[in-house]
């Protein structure tokens, strides 16, 4: 309990408050009771020093009346009254005197020196009576001389001889006794000063080591340790927040430090956890940046793409339309026969055709993505399908100069599909392959069924393939390619066959090479469609 006790923060400050008051109130009493012997000293050397003043003012006054008792005897006027003034001095120099002796005899406590204060007042009482003496004497003679006699001079002489012997020596008796008491209180004051040095340099000695054992034990740790808790507050607010006391002891200063650290902790961890949710949420605002970029940079192709498809569009469309009306005003222009209208009208009808099948890819691509266009799914034969789409190709092929090879094929799987569309689709990739393979080239369409269960469709050409960069957008609706020109299609024919296979529930690829390191050029388009498809009724388009 007592070791508690010591540990304790305010046990240790009012140890050191009681010591502070119990050394300055010895301090203050040691002060004060050597203030009171110096004071009595001063008060016994100051009370002979006026007592001797006043033993020399009798001396001077007693001379005074003395010489004008002789003259007023020596003249033939004998006035009593002029001795008046003289007397009363003589006589208020010893009331003054007594009064001093009085209260020097009551400052002391002492019986030996109260009993030589009343020696010393029976010195000064016979020296009164022995001045009334002479006063008598004086008076007396006065009155003699008056009434006729003639040797009052003489008488006064002869009394005033008698006077100064008794009075001298008893006044030289009480000047040196107050000299001596004046050398004594000077010599105590002096030994008082002499035993005070000593003790005053050892009690400022003791008190000095007090308090430098006092400061050493308790001020100063408390001192460094509240150094230490302002210079780890200061760190904190610098956001130095790993920052930790050393907590030794059970006091209340240790106990704010622990309160301290527990604090620091909470600090670090809540740092820790913002600075988590600050990594992550730039991480997040990190990634939607990059996704709004790659947004941003997909709109500005997509919009690049519509601002050409629609060039292409106008082309498209003009075209057969300019080819029309210019038939048209032909055969407007006097007497046609009927082989010239044959003709112009076979001329119309195949850039009208032409002009319909894009009218229907935009329709197509229209239906799709607003979720209008249905699938009518049937048993149907994939060979036939191909074969179907390559006769139709055969015409177009033959007038690009291009090779058509197709079939016989050596299986001839059965999917669920919709025939006209998936022809539709085959068809579209013939005419792609036809248009990039240069006069001389070959197209080449093959069927195979796979061990899954899968079939699947080849279209391969030898032109001059696709740019590695074109590849992962060629299936985007309105994407042509970087250096596809004006009049070379919509872009869209692989974005509708994409979304076709898709609804088959198969997948489209394509492999192809520009003919760099050595490899030969071409391009391979696959299609994988799986046998007995359910069938279907496609949504929108996605």
């Amino acid at each position: 309990m007592w070791r508690r006790a010591y540990q304790s923060l305010r046990f240790r400050l009012a140890v050191l408050v009681a010591t502070v008051v119990i050394v300055t109130g010895a301090a203050a009493f040691a002060v004060a009771w050597t203030l009171g012997v110096a004071s009595g000293h001063v008060s016994e050397l100051s009370s002979a020093q006026r007592r001797l003043e006043l033993l020399s003012a009798v001396s001077g006054r007693v001379t005074d009346y003395a010489l004008t008792a002789l003259q007023t005897t020596q003249t033939s006027e004998l006035q009593s009254d002029r001795l008046s003034p003289p007397r009363k001095r003589v006589q208020e120099a010893f009331e003054r005197l007594n009064d001093e002796v009085a209260r020097e005899f009551e400052r002391q406590t002492d019986e030996e020196a109260a009993t030589l204060v009343a020696a010393r007042s029976r010195v000064f009482a016979f020296m009164r009576a022995r001045f009334d003496f002479l006063d008598r004497q004086t008076l007396q003679a006065i009155r003699d001389a008056r009434g006729g006699q003639s040797d009052a001079a003489a008488r006064v002489k002869v009394a005033l001889d008698e006077f100064a012997s008794g009075f001298s020596p008893a006044l030289g008796q009480a000047i040196e006794e107050e000299r001596a008491a004046a050398r004594a209180a000077t010599e105590a004051m002096a030994d008082l000063r002499a035993r005070l040095a000593p003790i005053s340099i050892a009690a400022v000695t003791a008190a000095a080591l007090i308090a430098f054992l006092l400061y050493r034990a308790i001020a100063s740790p408390l001192l460094a340790r509240v150094s230490r808790v302002a210079g780890a507050a200061a760190a904190i607010a610098r956001g130095q927040t790993a920052t930790r006391l050393p907590v030794r002891g059970h006091d209340e200063l240790s106990l704010l430090m622990m309160r301290f650290n527990r604090m620091a902790l909470q600090l670090s961890r809540r740092e820790e956890r913002l600075m988590k949710a600050q990594l992550r949420l730039q991480e997040v605002v990190n990634a939607r940046t990059a996704e709004l970029r790659e947004a941003n940079a997909r709109l500005s192709d997509i919009d690049r793409a519509r601002r050409r498809f629609f060039t292409d569009v106008s082309h498209e469309l003009r075209t057969p339309l300019t080819v029309i009306l210019g038939e048209v005003d032909i055969s407007l222009r006097g007497q046609p026969d009927a082989a010239t209208l044959r003709g112009a009208l076979g001329t119309i009808r195949a850039r009208a055709r032409a002009l319909h099948r894009r009218v229907e890819d935009l329709l197509r691509v229209a239906r799709s993505e607003s979720g209008q266009l249905e699938l009518d799914f049937s048993p149907v034969s994939l060979a036939e399908i191909v074969q179907t789409a390559a006769d139709s190709a055969e015409a177009g092929a033959k007038a690009a100069r291009v090779k058509l090879h197709a079939g016989p094929f050596a299986v001839d799987p059965v999917v669920e599909a919709d025939a006209d569309w998936l022809r539709q689709v085959i068809e579209g990739l013939i005419a792609n392959a036809i248009r990039h393979t240069p006069p001389g080239g070959a197209v080449r369409l093959d069927v195979h069924a796979s061990r899954d269960g899968s079939a699947e469709v080849l279209v391969a050409d030898d032109g001059a393939g696709i740019p590695e960069a074109d590849l992962p957008r060629i299936f985007e609706r309105f994407y042509r390619g970087a250096d596809q020109k004006e009049g070379s299609g919509f872009g869209i024919g692989l974005a509708l066959a994409r979304w076709v296979v898709e609804r088959h529930g198969g997948e489209i690829a394509i492999d192809s090479s520009t003919g760099g390191g050595g490899l030969p050029s071409g391009t391979i388009v696959t299609i994988r469609l799986p046998a007995h498809a359910p069938r279907l009724v496609i949504g929108a388009a996605s």
